[in-house]
């Protein structure tokens, strides 16, 4: 059985229950940055978004500070980009989530983001609430 070798490394920065959260990297392995996002519990998450604060005073339901956490700013490189990047990238994230014992990651993503709002779709996420301008989306881990 051929086993799942990697074209890329995945670097974790930091500490999820931080103020800013985990920064999380995806590089080649020659080392170039490929892209990042960043990653926080709830609690900090809360403080760091507006928005993420707005949606949860409308209603918080299924998401509490135990089971979960808010992903944001995910970026890829312009040299990157379109070839599936972004997806790996979340993917990963997901699986530190998973292993971390959350059920929930969470995202905002503006209406008009095709790009962005394709991803979420394609991975599974779902609509909590929209405000008309920025989705609130979720994916039970």
């Amino acid at each position: 059985m051929l086993e799942n070798i990697k074209d890329y490394n995945i670097i974790p920065v930091g500490n999820l229950n931080s103020k800013h959260g985990m920064r999380v990297y995806i590089e080649d392995l020659n080392g170039n940055l490929i892209g990042e996002t960043n990653i926080v519990d709830f609690e900090n998450g809360l403080k760091l978004s507006p928005n993420l604060t707005t949606f949860m005073d409308n209603k918080s339901e299924p998401f509490g500070m135990d089971n979960a956490v808010y992903q944001y700013s995910l970026s890829v490189e312009e040299p990157y980009r379109g070839q599936g990047w972004g997806e790996k990238l979340k993917c990963e994230c997901h699986d530190i989530l998973r292993n971390l014992g959350y059920k929930y990651a969470t995202n905002i993503v503006r209406c008009d983001n095709g790009a962005s709002q394709g991803l979420m779709k394609k991975l599974g996420y779902k609509t909590h609430q929209s405000n008309g301008e920025r989705d609130m989306l979720y994916l039970e881990l």
